[in-house]
């Protein structure tokens, strides 16, 4: 008897659960029948609100299509018909007659701020929208080839000015001092390169009077500004979105960025990218301007650092690949500086009379060729014969610049005085400091 009530009572457990799976299960059917019904009605908004030759319609009643919207926002977020193509397909048409209305707006009053926001938001959900039609249109296995192909390149036309106008908005932004402005910039722009790079959508795009290169180019530097003027911004994000533009013409902006950004925090990182700017920018014609910066720049902060060979070394290549460049002569300068402060005075008056040689008109060549003169003489015991090298040099500097004794008065006057000659000291005397 007791194992016949337990057998009784195993029957009523299987029998409740077999009723709550159909409970459950026709609670699932009526949800799933309320969400495409839901997506249905979208649908038939749509289509009887947008122009009809047959219906007599001639512009898009936005009245009626405004009903539309929670229904396919709802369809959209649907476990039901959110991985449906009609889904997609109808928030993109929705979408896109907004677009189309808010572009007239934007035309037509281009100093709005909410209604260009308005625009950029509907732009955004074309783009995105279209997108998500275009991926699951192409897993359909019900759509025929021809069909997939003709709703492809139509939705594909779609997007593009919605997709150009993020672009455009994203340079606007990149360009802002405002924070908020600069995270829709990355924004804007991260979703233009998802969709260029990434997307189904647009990878056979092809138009002759778009280059798609250069609208990428653009993208990846508005998104590397952006983030680069955002505090807070992880350094391996920033890092990474100026990598991306090395690959594209401004990688001579992504180089001198990065150095930039690395300028008060890490000088062995600055002059990485500074060197790597140096190498990638090689026979670059249009660049070349930015490749000299970067090595002159290297070079003075491998002579600050003490780094000797590194230094003579980017002193070599300013020498030799940029012989005439204004700034080349503080390569013969901080060369010559170097050997000064070796107390290689030879070598250094050798150096800075070659600087002379080529920059003519910089008196400071001269001017450290005489300091380096005057100190072998001191170092010598200050004989008269070294001295008077030196005194020759001050007095080329007297004739070269009269106008300006800061640069031989005062050295004149003590080394005549420091030769036993006063009566040619005398001349020279109002240009003594004594300290």
């Amino acid at each position: 008897m007791k194992k016949l009530v337990l057998i009784m009572a195993g029957l009523f457990l299987l029998t409740t659960a077999n009723a709550q799976d159909k409970e459950a299960l026709k609670a699932q059917k009526a949800a799933q029948k309320e969400a495409e019904s839901t997506l249905k009605k979208a649908r038939t908004i749509y289509e009887t609100s947008i122009p009809n030759q047959q219906y007599g319609r001639k512009e898009t009643v936005f009245e009626k299509l405004d009903g539309a919207l929670p229904l396919i926002q709802a369809a959209t977020e649907s476990k039901y018909t959110k991985d449906k193509a009609l889904t997609w397909q109808t928030a993109a048409d929705i979408q896109n007659e907004y677009y189309k209305k808010l572009d007239n707006e934007v035309k037509a009053d281009p100093d709005n701020e909410q209604v260009k926001q308005k625009y950029l938001d509907c732009c955004e959900k074309v783009l995105t929208y279209c997108i998500k039609y275009d991926s699951l249109l192409v897993l359909d296995p019900k759509a025929k080839p021809e069909e997939v192909k003709l709703r492809h390149t139509q939705y594909q036309n779609m997007a593009v000015n919605p997709a150009a106008q993020l672009l455009q908005a994203a340079q606007n932004a990149s360009n802002s001092e405002k924070q908020e402005e600069l995270k829709l910039g990355a924004k804007y722009s991260e979703k233009f390169l998802y969709a260029i790079q990434k997307s189904h959508l647009m990878s056979d795009f092809s138009n002759p009077n778009i280059n798609l290169e250069d609208w990428k180019a653009y993208a990846k530097a508005f998104l590397a500004q952006s983030l680069y003027n955002i505090p807070g911004t992880p350094e391996e994000k920033v890092v990474a979105a100026y990598k991306d533009l090395m690959t594209t013409k401004y990688k001579g902006v992504a180089y001198q960025s990065l150095a930039n950004y690395y300028r008060e925090k890490d000088k062995a990182k600055q002059n990485q990218y500074l060197q790597e700017g140096v190498d990638a920018l090689k026979g670059d014609a249009e660049q070349q301007d930015l490749r000299a910066n970067f090595a002159l720049i290297l070079m003075q902060n491998l002579f600050q650092s003490g780094d000797k060979e590194g230094f003579k070394k980017a002193a070599n290549l300013v020498k030799t690949e940029f012989p005439d460049n204004s700034e080349t002569i503080n390569a013969y300068l901080m060369e010559g500086q170097m050997a000064f402060e070796a107390q290689d005075y030879d070598g250094a008056k050798a150096i800075f009379l070659a600087a002379k040689e080529k920059f003519p008109d910089e008196p400071k060549c001269l001017l450290m060729a005489a300091r380096s003169a005057w100190m072998k003489a001191q170092a010598g015991g200050g004989k008269k014969p070294d001295m008077d090298v030196a005194i020759k040099m001050f007095k080329q500097l007297e004739s070269e610049n009269p106008e300006d004794p800061e640069l031989w008065g005062e050295s004149l006057y003590i080394l005549y005085n420091n030769t036993q000659q006063p009566t040619l000291a005398a001349p020279y005397k109002k240009y003594y400091k004594a300290n």
